[in-house]
């Protein structure tokens, strides 16, 4: 189903989330792009909405496990002077949630900043920043927390003399690493090493905990894999990126454990391509033996003529609800938000 479907007034729709809030309800999170043009264009997928434009972060509840959604609100207003995207949510207890998410200020200026509800998402405290000055970015559905209660929050930005993050994004020379906190993110550390390639190097990661307290990482970048780095001690030191068996274009993979069955799920582009596109088919695979080898690949979607890309997943029960960014080929930046709701048993047929 569509689940954010393109309008006017708002024709462009990425960077989503699905978050239970308890066993009713779930919290569907997305970037909304919008125009405060008085005649906006009423052609869809004509609007052209790029990277910089306005945009919030908008959430929507549904009661029946994803099957409906209703109580738009905005969840975090524009309050910069291009856009604020990419939400992510962690669980630190029955009722403490970190609500994070970037503020781009200029192509010079995109920092990380934190929220934090005590009522389980009900109401949202004041605002801090995470990042030191620079230029950052995350993507959604990424922060996680582990067994040992620290909270990952991958991130990426360009390379400065200083750290990762100090100098504008220049179009190359980007690395990978960790925003990470030991206390819910009352304070915070990065990561002492970053992860990088040739190429554009290495961004957008995604990570997940192996059984072994080990991290595993999954990173976007031009040399027609995914790229991964494991770190031993929590987040903090990486091994230095290598090529996976995983075919792909410059568009970034999600990686997360299915409970159900303890196994490894990893969604990405499966077409390999030094560039950013085609972004389809959107595949999934299934991990094993904790990342090292990948079997029982099926699409997800695979519309020649529809990107499909940037996906999230949520597990309810024996469902994983797919979540992703699509829009057809004849479009320009413009896009949708799709959900699809799979059995668990799905991904194993």
């Amino acid at each position: 189903m569509i689940v954010c479907p393109w309008s006017p007034r708002h024709p462009r729709h990425d960077h989503q989330l699905i978050f239970p809030l308890d066993g009713e309800r779930l919290l569907l999170v997305w970037s909304e792009y919008y125009t405060t043009n008085e005649n906006p264009v009423e052609t869809k997928g004509g609007a052209g909405i790029n990277d910089a434009v306005s945009c919030q972060i908008t959430s929507m509840i549904s009661t029946d496990r994803g099957r409906s959604w209703g109580g738009r609100e905005v969840m975090q207003p524009n309050q910069w002077r291009q856009n604020v995207k990419h939400p992510n949510l962690v669980r630190l207890s029955e009722e403490e949630i970190l609500f994070s998410y970037v503020g781009w200020d200029s192509e010079a200026s995109r920092n990380v900043y934190l929220r934090r509800s005590l009522d389980n998402g009900n109401t949202w405290g004041e605002q801090v920043q995470v990042s030191e000055p620079g230029w950052y970015c995350n993507n959604a559905d990424r922060a996680l927390r582990l067994s040992t209660g620290r909270v990952l929050l991958p991130a990426h930005g360009p390379y400065a003399e200083k750290y990762i993050g100090g100098a504008a994004y220049r179009g190359g020379g980007l690395h990978s690493f960790v925003f990470y906190s030991d206390d819910g993110f009352k304070t915070v550390k990065r990561s002492s090493d970053s992860m990088t390639a040739t190429g554009r190097g290495c961004h957008e990661p995604t990570i997940v905990e192996l059984n072994d307290g080990r991290l595993y990482c999954l990173m976007r970048n031009t040399n027609q894999r995914q790229y991964f780095s494991i770190s031993s001690d929590g987040g903090d030191h990486w091994t230095k990126p290598a090529p996976t068996v995983l075919a792909s274009p410059e568009s970034p993979a999600l990686v997360k454990r299915i409970p159900a069955t303890g196994h490894l799920l990893v969604l990405w582009n499966n077409v390999a391509s030094k560039s950013n596109w085609p972004r389809t088919p959107l595949t999934a695979a299934i991990s094993k033996d904790e990342g090292q080898t990948w079997e029982r690949f099926h699409d997800i979607d695979n519309r020649p003529d529809y990107d499909a890309a940037y996906p999230s997943v949520t597990f309810v029960g024996n469902e994983a609800l797919v979540a992703y960014y699509s829009r057809s080929t004849k479009w320009k930046r413009d896009s949708e938000v799709t959900l699809r709701i799979y059995k668990i048993d799905q991904f194993y047929g």
